[in-house]
């Protein structure tokens, strides 16, 4: 095995992307799916958006499914609850039927949609042509608490109470992964499965059952389990630490559930990312690392890839109340902010030559664009390293 492991690159914030211009979204408070309106009311600026990834030089395109579930589409009406540039320009070709909602099949026909559009901008942008690359998929699955009204993956509030246990939120994953895996030609179109924004302790312990259960040998796609950390002290929502979740994510015990092909941080502040890492790293090779006469490499192949997706909030703060970014006033006293990319490149450069993961998926969260991923790259691939190298595309 090669001393430098690969580095791909994930796509960045759709929603957030969606909010800037030239899209102006405007997404309402009371909205049950977020960027996922956008398959109702605006199918083609999504493949847009999703074009623009892969143009950027995105490896790995998420599906704009985070926030859908069977009860947003039920209590959303067929118009959709999004007020864009357009809408508001034009109502009337989306005011109509607003007192109509989905049925199951239904939701699961629009949802599914997700999944084509990110295969299409996959196959068809010119970027891939003219590279003859393989831009792959990766089937955005959010926290429970993101479908909840408002939001709180951000928290770990989950109600009513039997979505706090792991039975319960099995089951609700469970029936939400069937309506993609269920259906042949989509499942067919899924390279990934990305379980993002976790931020309690059952819920990591809940996907790992349901993916068990479900990932079998002829339907198995690989797939990633990321938590988010917004709290200071460096622990998820629910107030457990990264030893802790890492245990949850990798330990191989038969009730455990099936472990994932990659585990990692999303949606999280970028300043702590390296220390998150160096932690997620100190528990996993407790787990993983426990044949002291191995070699690195034989080690390596024993460990996940690592998926890392921060925020670019470069000093704002989301308000999960007002559901808008405000400028926090200790980080604007302390003036401009290193740019995102380079210090992500440098965060991710010093895990790679650590030498424990068997490879880098990185990319972006709230507030990262298109050109934020191609400047991420580019900054990548000019660095000479003896611990990692961008794979071509």
């Amino acid at each position: 095995m090669s001393s430098k492991i690969p580095v791909r690159f994930l796509d960045a914030g759709l929603g957030t992307t969606l909010e800037s211009p030239p899209h102006n979204a405007k997404f309402k408070a009371d909205s049950s799916l977020w960027s996922s309106d956008f398959l109702i009311t605006s199918p083609d600026t999504l493949s847009g958006v999703h074009r623009a990834f892969v143009e950027a030089g995105a490896d790995v395109l998420l599906t704009a499914t985070y926030q859908a579930s069977l009860e947003g589409f039920a209590a959303t009406g067929k118009a959709g609850t999004l007020e864009s540039a357009s809408d508001r320009q034009s109502k009337g070709s989306l005011a109509q039927d607003h007192s109509a909602t989905y049925t199951k099949e239904e939701a699961g026909v629009v949802m599914r949609r997700a999944v084509a559009l990110a295969k299409e901008a996959c196959s068809s942008s010119q970027y891939a042509a003219s590279k003859s690359v393989s831009k792959r998929v990766a089937l955005s699955l959010g926290a429970y608490g993101a479908t909840m009204q408002p939001s709180t993956e951000y928290s770990g509030d989950y109600e009513p109470e039997h979505m706090r246990t792991v039975e319960g939120l099995r089951h609700w994953h469970e029936v939400r992964l069937s309506i993609f895996r269920d259906d042949e030609p989509t499942w067919n179109d899924v390279d990934f499965v990305s379980f993002e924004t976790l931020p309690v302790l059952q819920e990591v312990q809940a996907v790992r059952r349901v993916m068990a259960q479900h990932n079998t040998a002829e339907h198995s796609r690989e797939w990633w389990i990321s938590c988010v950390f917004p709290n200071d002290d460096l622990t998820l929502p629910d107030g457990s630490p990264v030893s802790t979740v890492v245990e949850a994510m990798l330990t191989d015990r038969g009730d455990q559930g099936q472990r994932p092909w990659g585990i990692g941080i999303n949606c999280t502040d970028i300043k702590k990312l390296d220390k998150l890492l160096r932690q997620y790293e100190a528990t996993a090779q407790t787990i993983l690392d426990t044949d002291p006469t191995q070699e690195t490499s034989a080690k390596r192949a024993q460990w996940p890839w690592l998926v890392t997706y921060p925020d670019g909030a470069q000093g704002s703060v989301y308000n999960t109340e007002t559901q808008q970014w405000e400028i926090d006033p200790e980080m604007k006293a302390k003036g401009p902010q290193r740019p995102w990319h380079e210090e992500l490149a440098e965060i991710i450069t010093k895990t790679a030559e650590r030498g424990h993961w068997k490879g880098i998926l990185v990319g972006g969260c709230c507030k990262t664009m298109p050109d934020d991923i191609r400047k991420l790259r580019s900054q990548m691939a000019a660095i000479e390293s003896d611990a990692y190298y961008v794979e071509s595309g």
